[in-house]
């Protein structure tokens, strides 16, 4: 009976197939791939260039006999902003934060300090040293958010919202629900609110008129 061989055993036993198999397994496990991490520090945020991130790798790796090892931080990793131009929308990472970094192919430093196309900085190849942060993943419920969907949109935030900008257009019914303070005139049609005058004004119990 002919025996069954199976690439498996091929590749186990020490042949030139099971060698070459070896070399490509070790050559593919150097790659830089996606990484879950974690945000352990933050560099910069706010209304000012982009910052970088300290991020921790959460899968360990493992050695021969399966022992789990920790990787260690890696530092200054620029992280994501949605920009186009000087238009962007803020929303920083911060401490705690999970998301992904996505590892170059070459040394990217010379760029990232001169943000100008440059040479590699070194011959180094898929390092984690070489990444970028992409936040957003498996982290908790949000309590401040912008939400659309097929029933509209919402704004939601605990705390006070702010808008600065030359003026606001509204095209549309508003409902209030508490007090509007105004530090300046309140106009509807041609009427002001501050400088408007009654007629009909009598002495006694009688009404004014509207404004006018």
């Amino acid at each position: 009976m002919t025996e069954q061989v199976t690439l498996q055993d091929i590749f186990s036993r020490q042949t030139d197939a099971g060698a070459v198999h070896s070399l490509v397994k070790s050559a593919i496990s150097e790659l830089g791939t996606s990484v879950l991490v974690q945000v352990q520090a933050v560099h910069g945020n706010g209304a000012t260039i982009t910052g970088k991130v300290d991020v921790q790798p959460m899968v360990h790796q493992q050695d021969g006999q399966g022992k789990p090892l920790p990787h260690g931080v890696i530092y200054g990793v620029p992280y994501l902003r949605v920009q186009g131009g000087a238009s962007a929308l803020i929303i920083d990472p911060i401490v705690g934060d999970i998301g992904y970094i996505v590892i170059a192919g070459r040394d990217m430093q010379n760029v990232v300090q001169t943000r100008q196309p440059a040479s590699p900085a070194s011959f180094r190849m898929h390092s984690m040293s070489d990444c970028v942060y992409v936040g957003g993943f498996l982290n908790d419920a949000p309590t401040q958010y912008v939400m659309m969907n097929g029933d509209g949109m919402r704004i939601v935030s605990p705390n006070p919202v702010t808008i600065n900008a030359k003026s606001v257009q509204v095209n549309c019914d508003v409902a209030v629900q508490g007090k509007i303070t105004a530090s300046g005139d309140v106009v509807a049609g041609s009427i002001s609110l501050q400088n408007h005058t009654h007629s009909g004004v009598q002495t006694g119990s009688g009404s004014t008129g509207k404004p006018q």
